[in-house]
């Protein structure tokens, strides 16, 4: 797999824009320069809400335009973090880290790509998704109203009766499309990629966990990884600078208890 960037970088970014989406989501575009160049889907930043805040806070790109020296963001809002967020405007300024983590890497010649994503999860896929060139099958499981349209064809998954969507799991929806020839990237809650794991394809899963450093010096944000050369057959492994990609295969799963 693609590795971490060789070096991390702390710029100064400009708020472009900041969108209010339906459903408590925002949609953010800052304005990093070169440094968007170096934007690869799976990469996140890890971005200074507030000084009042000791911890920055990680988002998985949405999207980056080296043209334009852009990287864009898509965010709920769920804390004081997000909240601080919301009410940015065009013009501000902050900090953050990035490119962070490890990226996505290319499936086998031939396999039928499927995205799966839940919630904010969707961020990374969306990237990658403008970035295959390639056809791909889009499942987004999202449980409040449509945030915002997508520039490629998806099909939407809810429990809720939403018109027009899948009533029921995204992985549910997900099993029906999987074939010996699948290969599947996903990104979503820690139920969502359990349940992915269990559809039985290769792939690679974008773990999400919250994170300090943002750069692997605290090891507070770990996941059971196999490795043959312990005894026990895994060990944690630190998301924000081992992944937050991993194969699907990597993961311990039956050792990996939800985040708290």
């Amino acid at each position: 797999m693609t590795t971490m960037a060789d070096r991390l970088y702390r710029p100064q970014a400009e708020v472009v824009f900041n969108h209010a989406l339906p459903g408590g989501h925002g949609r953010m575009r800052l304005l990093v320069g070169e440094l968007a160049a170096l934007a690869r889907p799976g990469h996140f930043v890890h971005l200074q809400c507030d000084p009042s805040l000791t911890l920055p806070r990680p988002f998985s790109l949405l999207d980056a335009d080296p043209d334009n020296g852009t990287v864009d963001l898509f965010y709920r809002i769920v804390g004081r973090g997000t909240e601080f967020m919301a009410a940015w405007r065009a013009g501000e300024r902050t900090t953050l880290l990035m490119p962070v983590g490890r990226c996505f890497a290319s499936s086998p010649p031939g396999a039928d790509i499927l995205l799966i994503a839940g919630g904010a999860g969707m961020a990374p896929l969306h990237f990658l998704a403008r970035r295959l060139g390639m056809p791909c099958t889009f499942l987004w499981g999202i449980e409040t109203e449509l945030p915002m349209e997508l520039p490629f064809a998806c099909r939407l998954a809810s429990r809720a009766a939403f018109p027009g969507r899948f009533q029921g799991f995204v992985t549910e929806l997900a099993a029906r499309h999987v074939t010996p020839n699948t290969y599947i990237y996903a990104c979503g809650p820690h139920p969502m990629l359990q349940a992915v794991s269990r559809l039985g394809p290769s792939g690679q899963v974008s773990l999400e966990e919250r994170m300090a450093c943002g750069f692997g010096g605290c090891a507070a944000c770990v996941a059971p990884i196999r490795d043959p050369q312990t005894t026990s057959g895994w060990q944690y492994r630190k998301i924000c600078s081992d992944g937050p990609v991993f194969s699907i295969g990597e993961v311990a799963w039956e050792h990996d208890a939800p985040p708290h």
